[in-house]
């Protein structure tokens, strides 16, 4: 039954693909979003929770599973989501009180101070400041901040900065099911160059946003970075080290939009 069930959840959440790679992208994302759910939320409760194990790493054969990497040993868009939701300092979403708290986790021996930078962001590519709110972080999960329900309109969607020491990182919250979005064409560019047995993607948004971006590649090999959101304007870089660098790889670029709306431009 893992189709029929992949596909039943998927339809609470998103908009129904638009063909059947979209299928297995969205699958991907949704899998994604279900273990990035659960893993901050468990963060967030440090130090009563101290960690947590993903089942299951690999597929032994194709099959429906919940592995993140693929019977090919191919990354799947949940690891290189783990990366980021594992990553040491982390800015943690959870309902609280009717609105949501906005709680900082520090896997660093060294207690740190976090700065979180909001903002409210729309499909069409509106930004309101929602303000900033910083303390010291240790061992223990500490709430920075505390939005009301009313801080987000109906079709506003979190965008969260967190800073520390000289680094930084990104995320993004929606209260709801992302089908309730009226999500635009994103018109994300995307460049390759060659760089030795390196390729290098530089991806540019266009005046909206664009939802959980993938690359994927004609051939194996592993990307820096996938399943990431651009804000209008953003410009990103990854890699793609290809296995067999005699062959020249095709890129194929989705985003959400793309994938349940139409084709992209």
């Amino acid at each position: 039954g893992g189709n029929a069930r992949i596909a039943e959840t998927m339809f609470r959440s998103f908009r129904f693909p638009v063909d059947f790679e979209s299928f297995v992208y969205l699958s991907q994302v949704q899998q994604g979003i279900a273990i990035h759910t659960a893993v901050t939320s468990w963060r967030a409760l440090a130090p009563h929770c101290q960690g947590t194990l993903i089942w299951q790493l690999n597929d032994t054969w194709p099959v429906c599973s919940w592995s993140s990497l693929d019977y090919g040993g191919g990354w799947k868009l949940l690891h290189h989501m783990a990366r980021r939701f594992y990553q040491p300092v982390l800015v943690s979403v959870q309902p609280s009180d009717g609105g949501y708290s906005l709680i900082a986790v520090n896997d660093l021996p060294q207690h740190l101070n976090v700065e979180i930078q909001m903002q409210a962001i729309t499909p069409s590519g509106q930004r309101r400041d929602l303000g900033s709110a910083s303390g010291v972080v240790g061992a223990a999960a500490q709430a920075l901040h505390h939005l009301g329900a009313e801080a987000l309109a109906a079709d506003e969607i979190l965008h969260l900065r967190w800073l520390w020491a000289d680094q930084s990182a990104q995320d993004i919250f929606a209260p709801k099911p992302w089908k309730s979005y009226d999500l635009r064409p994103s018109a994300v560019q995307m460049q390759v160059e060659r760089h030795g047995d390196l390729y290098q993607l530089t991806l540019s948004a266009g005046d909206v946003p664009a939802f959980f971006v993938a690359v994927e590649a004609d051939q194996a090999g592993r990307f820096s970075d996938n399943a990431f959101a651009l804000m209008a304007g953003e410009t990103i870089q990854i890699t793609f080290a290809p296995q067999d660098t005699d062959n020249k790889p095709n890129f194929t670029l989705r985003d959400l939009h793309s994938a349940t709306y139409g084709a992209m431009q």
